[in-house]
């Protein structure tokens, strides 16, 4: 399984292009919030 790492920096159109692709090709994915300003 991908596990996509997000930071308060990640731009949110980039991160949901990731998203989309694995989930396209895997069927699923796991995000790991780096720091507290990525679950905002």
């Amino acid at each position: 399984m991908e596990v996509l790492k997000v930071s308060s920096k990640s731009s949110p159109n980039a991160v949901a292009g990731a998203l989309a692709g694995v989930l396209r090709e895997q069927g699923s994915a796991e995000m790991q919030a780096i720091g507290a300003g990525a679950l905002n």
